[in-house]
């Protein structure tokens, strides 16, 4: 879990850095792979969230689509998904996506490995 020591975030082995802030510019979108799943990280609305990577309607790579607010479209059947919370924006997708916690502190995006 994280936690604050004086003015510093600590992290435990829960979580993977990602990329330096500096990379994840507005609307971009990471793919990042834990032991078992891929996630997508991506900076909307000036926030880094973080969910499953692959589409839940045709099992598309969501990196490879667009982040327009907090709008992540996926690159094969055009199904949005609110970034925030994973729920289905627009189909063909009928199920939303999980949802990861994804943190950035001192100069890094750090993503939870499990769900959150």
């Amino acid at each position: 879990m994280p936690h604050l020591e004086g003015s510093n975030l600590v992290l435990d082995d829960s979580y993977m850095y990602v990329c330096s802030s500096s990379e994840l510019e507005e609307g971009d979108l990471i793919e990042c792979e834990t032991e078992t799943e891929i996630i997508v990280v991506g900076r909307g609305d000036g926030n880094v969230y973080a969910t499953q990577g692959i589409c839940t309607h045709a099992h598309a790579e969501l990196a490879d689509g667009e982040l327009d607010g907090t709008c992540l479209t996926c690159p094969l059947h055009f199904a949005c998904f609110d970034i925030r919370d994973g729920s289905v924006l627009e189909g063909p997708a009928e199920t939303p996506l999980q949802v990861y916690e994804a943190i950035e502190a001192d100069g890094s995006v750090w993503v939870s490995k499990g769900r959150g």
